[in-house]
C-alpha cells in the first residue's frame, strides 16, 4: 500500500506542475477556479475584485476565455479586456450572465476583442429589448464563430448579425421574435446549428432558410407555433441531421409532409407537444433516423405497425404519456432498436410476444414507474440495463430475471419489495454490475454481496431494516469485498452508505449499518423490543425555550415543507426537463453563472423569511389584544388535493397538526 501512494505521488506531482505552470494567472483578472481557493485576500482585493474573470485556454496559452457574472457591468468586461491586452494575450470567447446594459447598448466588440470567436449573452437584466447597434460586430466578420444571445427581449434578429458570414452556430432562443426574414439569413451558408425556441414565431417568410446549406441542427420549439409555413422552410433545409421542435404549439400529430422533404434526418425531437396517438406508417418515409423522442405528449394508444419503416432506428423514448396497452406488434420494425423507454405510463401487463422484434439488439429498457407487477418472460437476453423503479413488486424472483443473463445494471428501487432470495440473482451473477434496491421494504439482505462477484455499484439505502445476527453477514461480506477490491484493484461503492440504516432494534434506530459495533447484531425478539426510554429525574426549574418558526421552502423550486403542508401520496411526475439533451452547443459548455447566482437567491431568501418572522412576531403582540371573529383561523383547508390541516396556536406551539 505504501508502495503505491508513493507511485501515485510520483506521478501526481509532475501533473500537478505542468498544470500550474500552464495556468499562468492574468494581472488584474483572476481565474475564478483559483480565486475560490485563495484564502488569503485582503480587503482592498475584494473592494477591487471586478466580477469578469479570465480563465486561460488549457490547449492553446496564448488565448482566454473571459466570464461576466451576475452583477458585472460594461466597465467590468473593459477592464478584464484590457488585462488581457495588457498581458499580451487573446480573448477568444466572451460570456456575459445577467448583465444590466446601459441605453447604448451593447459594445463594439470588435475593438475590445479583435479576435473574438465565440460570444454569449443570457438573461439580459431588465425588460428592455437590447440594443445592437450597426456597429457591435464591426470587425470581427471573419473571426466570429459562435454567437448566443438568449433571453434579451428581441423582437427581431439584429441588421449586425448580416455580416457575421463565418457563424457556425447561432442562437437566439427564448426572445420576442414572432416572425423569420428572408435577408436574416442570407450570408449564412457556414452555419451548422440554429435555435430559436422559446420564442413567438408564427411565420416564417418564403425561402429564409434556402441559404442554410450547410445547417444540420434546427431548435425551433418551445411555444413557437408550426404551421405550414414553418413546415415548409424546414423541408428546405437538404443537410439538416437533427430536428428538435420539443414543447411547439400546433403539433396534433407527426408532419408527415415536412418528413417527405427531408428524409436524411437522424434526430427528431417532438417531446412535449400534443400528439395523442401514433398511426402506421407516420415515420415511414424516415428510413435513417437514429433517435425518436416522443416523451410527454398525449399518447394513449399506439396502432400496430406505427414505427415500421424505421428500420435505422437505435433509440425510441415514450415515456410520461398514458400508453395502457401494447398491442403484439407495436414495435414491428424496429430491428436496430438498442434503448427503449416506457417509464411513466399506464401500463399494467405486458404482452409475451410484445418485444420480439427487439430481442437482438435491445440493450437498454426502462419500463419505471408504470403500475405493473409483474415482469413477464420477454426473451431479451442481449438487454444489459433494466429500469423497473417505482413499479408495484411485492417480490422479485430468479425466474423473472431468468430472460436477462447480460443484464449490468439493474433498478430496483421505490418498489414494494419485501423479500430477496438468496438466488435471486443467480442468472446475472457474473455480469451485473450495478444493482439499486433503495426504498423498498426490505428488512434482510441474505449472501447480496456474496452472490454477486461482478458487482461495483450496490445502493440498499433507506429499508426497514432488523439489524440481527443475520444482517451481520452482510457487513462482514461487505468488509471483505472492500478488502478484495483494494488488493485487485477493482471498483466496488455502497451509494447512500449513511442512509441504509437500522430500523430494528429500537436501540440501534437510525444507525448506519456500516457502523454499528459487531457486538451488537444479537437475534432479535420482537415481543421484547420496546421503545420505553429509561427513567430520568426532572427538577422544578423551568427553562426558557425557544420554539424554531418554520416558513414553507417555496422559493427556487424545492420542496414544499412536509409539515405545513402534507399531499396524498401520489406517483412522480414525469420532469421532461431533466433528460433534454436537445439544447445547443452553449448548454454544453459549463459557465460561472450557476453558483454566483444560487448564493444571490439565497441571500434573498434569507432576507425575506428574517423580514416575515419579524412581521409575525409584530402581528402576534397586535393581534393578542383584539378579539377575534367570525370563522375561525385555525381551519384551513388546502384544495388540489391537499389535506385539511389544523394550525394550533396555542402559546407556546408553532406547528401544523392533522386535522381528525
Amino acid at each position: 500500500m505504501g508502495m503505491r501512494r508513493s507511485l501515485v505521488a510520483f506521478v501526481l506531482i509532475p501533473l500537478i506542475y505542468s498544470t500550474s505552470a500552464a495556468s499562468t494567472p492574468i494581472p488584474n483578472c483572476p481565474d475564478l477556479d483559483v480565486l475560490e481557493n485563495q484564502s488569503d485576500l485582503s480587503q482592498d482585493d475584494l473592494n477591487n475584485l471586478i466580477l469578469c474573470f479570465c480563465k486561460p485556454d488549457p490547449t492553446n496559452d496564448e488565448k482566454v476565455a473571459i466570464s461576466c457574472l451576475y452583477g458585472s457591468n460594461l466597465d467590468h468586461l473593459m477592464k478584464a479586456t484590457d488585462a488581457v491586452k495588457n498581458a499580451s494575450l487573446t480573448t477568444s470567447s466572451i460570456s456575459i450572465q445577467h448583465m444590466e446594459f446601459p441605453e447604448g447598448g451593447l459594445p463594439e466588440f470588435g475593438k475590445i476583442a479583435p479576435e473574438l470567436q465565440s460570444l454569449e449573452i443570457r438573461e439580459c437584466s431588465g425588460t428592455d429589448e437590447l440594443q445592437i447597434g450597426d456597429d457591435s460586430f464591426k470587425g470581427l466578420e471573419q473571426t466570429l464563430r459562435n454567437l448566443t444571445i438568449h433571453s434579451c427581449n428581441l423582437q427581431t434578429i439584429p441588421k449586425s448579425v448580416d455580416s457575421l458570414e463565418n457563424l457556425e452556430t447561432m442562437a437566439f432562443s427564448s426572445n420576442k421574435l414572432d416572425t423569420l426574414g428572408v435577408d436574416q439569413f442570407k450570408n449564412k451558408k457556414q452555419l451548422s446549428y440554429l435555435d430559436v425556441s422559446g420564442n413567438f414565431i408564427t411565420s416564417i417568410e418564403e425561402k429564409a432558410f434556402e441559404p442554410l446549406t450547410s445547417l444540420e441542427t434546427l431548435v425551433i420549439g418551445e411555444h413557437n407555433f408550426v404551421n405550414d409555413t414553418v413546415i415548409e422552410e424546414i423541408g428546405r433545409l437538404k443537410a439538416l441531421k437533427t430536428l428538435d421542435l420539443s414543447r411547439a404549439d400546433g403539433i396534433f400529430e407527426p408532419p408527415e409532409s415536412l418528413f417527405k422533404e427531408i428524409p436524411q434526418i437522424e434526430t427528431l425531437k417532438l417531446s412535449g407537444c400534443s400528439i395523442p396517438t401514433l398511426e402506421p406508417g407516420q415515420f415511414a418515409t424516415l428510413k435513417k433516423l437514429k433517435e425518436l423522442d416522443l416523451r410527454v405528449n398525449l399518447i394513449e394508444n399506439i396502432t400496430a405497425y406505427a414505427f415500421d419503416g424505421l428500420e435505422s432506428l437505435q433509440r425510441l423514448s415514450l415515456a410520461g404519456n398514458f400508453i395502457s396497452n401494447l398491442e403484439p406488434d407495436v414495435f414491428f420494425g424496429l430491428s436496430s432498436l438498442e434503448d427503449l423507454d416506457l417509464g411513466w405510463n399506464e401500463i399494467k401487463t405486458i404482452p409475451s410476444e410484445v418485444f420480439k422484434p427487439l430481442v437482438d439488439k435491445l440493450k437498454i429498457f426502462s419500463i419505471r414507474n408504470n403500475p405493473i407487477s409483474q415482469l413477464p418472460a420477454t426473451g431479451l437476453s442481449n438487454l444489459e440495463k433494466l429500469g423497473l423503479a417505482e413499479c408495484g413488486f411485492t417480490s422479485i424472483t430468479a425466474d423473472q430475471l431468468k430472460d436477462y443473463p447480460k443484464l449490468q445494471d439493474l433498478d430496483l428501487s421505490k418498489c414494494n419489495i419485501s423479500i430477496i432470495d438468496a438466488n435471486t440473482f443467480e442468472n446475472q451473477k457474473n455480469a451485473l454490475k450495478k444493482l439499486n434496491l433503495q426504498k423498498n421494504k426490505l428488512k434482510s439482505l441474505p449472501n447480496l454481496v456474496k452472490n454477486l462477484p461482478a458487482i461495483e455499484t450496490l445502493d440498499v439505502s433507506s429499508n426497514p431494516y432488523i439489524c440481527d445476527g443475520e444482517l451481520a453477514h452482510f457487513v462482514f461480506d461487505v468488509e471483505d469485498r472492500v478488502k478484495q477490491s483494494e488488493e485487485n484493484g477493482h471498483t466496488f461503492f455502497i451509494s447512500n452508505a449513511n442512509e441504509t440504516v437500522c430500523d430494528r432494534p429500537y436501540s440501534l434506530r437510525g444507525e448506519a449499518v456500516l457502523q454499528v459495533d459487531p457486538d451488537k447484531f444479537q437475534p432479535y425478539d420482537e415481543k421484547s423490543d420496546t421503545t420505553t426510554a429509561p427513567t430520568t429525574t426532572t427538577t422544578s426549574a423551568v427553562e426558557e425555550t425557544t420554539t424554531e418558526f418554520k416558513i414553507p421552502d417555496l422559493l427556487v423550486g424545492n420542496k414544499t415543507s412536509d409539515v405545513l403542508f402534507k399531499e396524498e401520496p401520489r406517483r412522480d411526475v414525469y420532469d421532461i426537463s431533466k433528460t433534454d439533451d436537445a439544447k445547443g452547443v452553449y448548454s454544453q459548455k459549463g459557465t460561472y453563472a450557476v453558483p454566483i447566482t444560487i448564493g444571490a437567491i439565497g441571500l434573498v431568501t434569507v432576507i425575506v423569511i428574517v423580514a416575515v418572522v419579524l412581521f409575525i412576531k409584530k402581528n402576534k403582540k397586535v393581534g393578542g389584544t383584539e378579539k377575534s371573529g367570525g370563522k375561525s383561523d385555525k381551519v384551513v383547508k388546502m384544495e388540489d388535493g391537499m389535506v385539511e390541516i389544523e394550525l394550533d396556536s396555542q402559546p407556546g406551539t408553532q406547528h401544523a397538526t392533522p386535522r381528525r
